[in-house]
């Protein structure tokens, strides 16, 4: 599977996904979507804590029994917001 930009494309509300950031690596968790969130509607979920997009710009989906990628070739895709 490929990395997807969460600037591009965001996962299911709910979804299981593996999300990367450069300051804290792959991780898996769950996507959820709050638009009434003051911080970021777009947050990610796991047992190392609470992350948003700008944390992690990279995701994929998760599948049961799936191994835990590499990270991405690059830290930040092109379209993270300067």
């Amino acid at each position: 599977m490929e990395w997807i930009s969460f600037f591009e494309r965001q996962p299911k509300h709910g979804q299981p996904i593996f999300y990367y950031g450069q300051p804290i690596g792959v991780w898996v968790g769950r996507y959820e979507y709050r638009p009434n969130d003051p911080v970021s509607p777009h947050i990610m979920i796991s047992e190392g804590g609470i992350v948003d997009r700008m944390d992690a710009p990279w995701w994929m989906p998760c599948e049961e029994h799936m191994w835990k990628p590499e990270k991405p070739a690059t830290d930040y895709p092109a379209d993270y917001p300067s």
